[in-house]
């Protein structure tokens, strides 16, 4: 084989393989996630979370998903804005702007953080340091009251997915809690929304 033949070979594997990849890169649905709050979540803690379902979505579910400035700016364009309530033309007009495939809403419905005493665990730290001298155990006994206290961060969620046409195809609700180990210190309503997301990506991903 002549190295002109070689070259020519080689273009075309090259132009075939960066078609392939166009081809599939385009075939990849694009979907729009909106996270909306409808409990009273920090503004800092709603920001951290949007960010989050996007890149979540485009790992769980496989697809091209729009960036926040363009849910932003397709909603000031088309006047139709996500909210408790929105009419199918107003959900045709912004898939459209989109040019999204699925509309994706996360509405957060709770968000709370509980706090409980559960003395069957201060009775354990207690009994465990029974065998110490009386002076350290009047020392250790605050930290057992505190080892008692349990704190329980929980977020519930309900999600609806809907079509370029504005019909619904998928609803589904989420609750998630998180409680550590030492939950006093470090129980957090966002880690419980993060496996919220989570889970009702998952259940999106299989559903679509």
């Amino acid at each position: 084989m002549s190295d002109r033949t070689r070259r020519t070979a080689r273009w075309v594997v090259a132009v075939v393989i960066v078609a392939t990849v166009a081809l599939g890169c385009s075939a990849r649905p694009k979907v729009a996630v909106f996270l909306q709050a409808a409990a009273a979540v920090p503004t800092a803690d709603l920001e951290i979370l949007r960010n989050y379902a996007s890149q979540r979505c485009s790992v769980v579910a496989g697809c091209d998903v729009n960036t926040q400035g363009d849910l932003m700016l397709a909603q000031r364009l088309t006047g139709s804005y996500v909210g408790n309530s929105m009419t199918v033309e107003g959900m045709q007009r912004l898939a459209e702007a989109l040019n999204a495939d699925h509309v994706v809403i996360l509405r957060i419905i709770q968000w709370e953080s509980q706090i409980s005493y559960r003395p069957e665990r201060s009775l354990v730290l207690l009994g465990a340091t029974s065998f110490l001298d009386t002076t350290l155990q009047i020392l250790i006994s605050p930290l057992g009251l505190l080892f008692g206290i349990d704190k329980v961060a929980t977020v519930g969620m309900f999600v609806s997915v809907f079509s370029p046409k504005g019909d619904v195809e998928f609803t589904t609700s989420v609750t998630c809690e998180d409680r550590p180990l030492f939950s006093l210190l470090t129980a957090d309503p966002v880690e419980a929304a993060k496996d919220a997301i989570d889970a009702a990506l998952y259940q999106v991903a299989v559903a679509l």
